[in-house]
């Protein structure tokens, strides 16, 4: 099917979708019945990769939740907004059912109700049709790069150069992003509470920030600014969310380079280490009560943070630099659990029985 017949299919079943709501049950009986409502929906591969079980309801939820995925995706332009409020995941409307979200849109819009309903409202359901059509379009990139990396053909210097990066790199940025956030989240939760322990886990933030740009800087004196994974997409995310946690965060390059160094020269990377040798350094009362500062920033409501509070685009970016480099090694991971890939005995057995479906390889120690 041409793409712009596909779109204009999904555009007016987008219609249908809207009205069901965030219920699976009622998206459903759109496909139960003499006729299928929603066919150009369920013939599109992204719709059955994300249904997990094989039935009517099954693919109903994977509907519910393709729509809301993409309307996510939109941006701030006016339009996008009221598409946004339309499609109930703007926070002003995620609460409300589909006709007071239309309302909310509608009055955002500057129109009235029957010029909304005659002409704007298919203008905004076309905005997240097009969006469908992009994850579709990715998701077929996915498949078409997993095709190509699992049981690919390379050597094994580029099988082991791939996985050193992702070793020694990019899961060690990704797990200090994730510890920053969890900290972060719970600072602002608890000073939203009145509890006074919120400034005690400033200093795990102020480590874990450290920390972050320390791994990250770190990748760059190895390797440069390459970021090499094995889609396009997934090296330019990979860059803009690292260089955006620092933009964003609460240091500027100039001092934080003077905490990195301090983190250089600690024999172990433990934070009551690293907290001794900034206050030997003269640097801990600055570094805390400028960091303190930073987290007063956020005045937003927890449930629903502001676009541009920087507390929370910091956060927003750990998340995105932690599943891109989750969903990068998935496509590769696969390498490593064939013989021809194990430089020896030791490796092999730490591929293949390390990161499998379903959960992490338990740490066994090792007996003496």
């Amino acid at each position: 099917m041409p793409q712009s017949d596909q779109l204009d299919q999904l555009t007016a079943e987008l219609a249908l979708v809207r009205e069901a709501g965030d219920s699976a049950l009622d998206v459903e009986a759109l496909l139960n019945g003499d006729t299928n409502q929603l066919s150009t929906f369920c013939a599109l591969p992204v719709v059955a990769a994300r249904t997990l079980v094989n039935t009517t309801l099954g693919t109903a939820q994977a509907t519910v939740e393709l729509v809301r995925e993409a309307a996510e995706r939109l941006g701030d332009d006016p339009e996008e907004v009221q598409a946004q409020l339309l499609f109930r995941v703007h926070y002003r409307t995620k609460k409300l059912d589909p006709a007071e979200a239309r309302r909310k849109a509608q009055e955002e819009s500057g129109v009235e109700m029957r010029q909304f309903r005659g002409r704007r409202e298919e203008r905004l359901r076309r905005l997240v049709a097009q969006q469908i059509l992009e994850l579709q379009r990715e998701s077929d990139l996915r498949a078409d790069v997993q095709r190509m990396m699992v049981g690919a053909e390379v050597p094994q210097s580029v099988a082991l150069y791939w996985l050193s990066l992702f070793r020694d790199h990019y899961f060690r940025m990704e797990t200090a992003g994730y510890a920053l956030q969890t900290d972060l989240t719970t600072a602002l939760v608890q000073r939203r509470d009145g509890l006074p322990s919120w400034e005690k886990y400033l200093d795990l933030v102020l480590w874990w920030t450290v920390e972050f740009s320390y791994e990250r800087d770190r990748f760059f004196r190895l390797h440069g600014p390459l970021w090499f994974a094995p889609t396009d997409p997934g090296c330019e995310t990979l860059c803009d969310a690292a260089e955006r946690i620092e933009y964003h965060d609460a240091f500027p390059e100039e001092y934080i380079s003077r905490l990195r160094l301090i983190r250089s020269r600690l024999e172990a990377p433990e934070p009551h280490l690293f907290e001794e040798a900034v206050r030997t350094a003269g640097e801990w009362d600055f570094a805390t009560s400028k960091l303190q500062q930073w987290v007063t920033l956020c005045t937003c409501d927890l449930d629903h943070p502001a676009d541009r509070c920087e507390i929370h685009l910091v956060m927003r970016n750990t998340d995105t630099f932690g599943q891109t480099v989750e969903t990068e090694f998935e496509l590769i991971q696969n390498w490593y659990r064939t013989e021809r890939y194990a430089a020896d005995p030791g490796i092999r057995d730490l591929v293949m029985g390390f990161r499998t479906p379903g959960g992490e390889r338990p740490y066994v120690a090792e007996q003496k």
